[in-house]
């Protein structure tokens, strides 16, 4: 895609960021009507649903030879279709247990893939006011101020996040809690905060170090996965290898050896592919 359509795509991607923001914030302290789908802690909510439906509508205006992939969508039953067109990947609210319960740790995350590559990502978090935004080649910014991750190589020195309560699966909760066991013992700090695109704008920013989970879908990373390579830091798949947008694994890091280092000592978790 041409420079101008790149900086067309991100400026629109900002705008529905904010109004698809406004939506949650209205939302966030009255009472939801919660939803199951796969399990008990797989959540929808009307305001998934809502902002889902808003983001399409108000993209397809501006963008119609576009492809679409995103959460509800996914999970009302539609293909992950992805090919080399440009194609918007969307989780409208990432952190729906958190935002059922008012935990103020969710967002709207807005990807942009071409030729299968994530190049604009757009994360907000309406409730603390936090805008993520990044495009291939132009740098990570927080509220229009530049960030970059820590450098830190040292794991003893790292701030880890990790996942915590998100799989009813036997082996996948014992893969979780071996891991968590392994990184307490190493790491700086461990934190479980249940957003995935903010976990890895965390790390994008330098307030922590590694983020490593197992089960996240293409939605939750589409965005993310922009702003932490924008930021300097690593995207890479749980075990290492090159970090692939379908496997449903990432771990991110603020530089290439803890990243390699902490996917060395990692239990490996391998769900069904997007």
């Amino acid at each position: 895609m041409a420079e101008a359509d790149l900086e067309l795509c991100l400026s629109t991607a900002l705008k529905l960021a904010r109004e698809a923001g406004g939506m949650i914030k209205d939302a966030f302290k009255k009472k939801k009507n919660v939803m199951l789908k796969a399990s008990p802690i797989d959540l929808v909510t009307e305001t998934d649903e809502a902002v889902e439906k808003f983001l399409f509508s108000e993209l397809r205006k501006v963008f119609p030879q576009h492809r679409y992939i995103g959460e509800e969508s996914v999970a009302a039953g539609a293909k992950v279709d992805f090919t080399d067109a440009p194609t918007w990947i969307i989780d409208p609210v990432d952190g729906t247990m958190n935002f059922v319960h008012s935990f103020p740790f969710t967002c709207v995350s807005i990807g942009l893939t071409v030729n299968k590559e994530p190049v604009i990502g757009v994360i907000y978090n309406p409730i603390l006011d936090h805008m993520y935004h990044a495009r291939k080649g132009h740098g990570a910014f927080l509220n229009d101020e530049k960030i970059t991750v820590s450098g830190e190589t040292d794991l003893s020195k790292s701030l880890v996040i990790g996942e915590m309560g998100t799989s009813p699966i036997p082996e996948k909760r014992e893969c979780v809690f071996e891991n968590a066991r392994i990184l307490v013992g190493k790491a700086h700090g461990f934190r479980s905060l249940g957003s995935c695109a903010l976990n890895m704008c965390l790390v994008a920013s330098g307030a922590a170090e590694l983020y490593h989970e197992a089960g996240i879908h293409c939605w939750d990373v589409a965005a993310g996965a922009v702003v932490v390579t924008e930021a300097g830091g690593v995207v890479i798949d749980t075990a290492g290898g090159e970090f692939d947008l379908l496997s449903r694994r990432v771990l991110c890091a603020s530089s290439p050896s803890l990243g390699q280092e902490v996917a060395s000592l990692l239990h490996q978790y391998q769900p069904p592919r997007d």
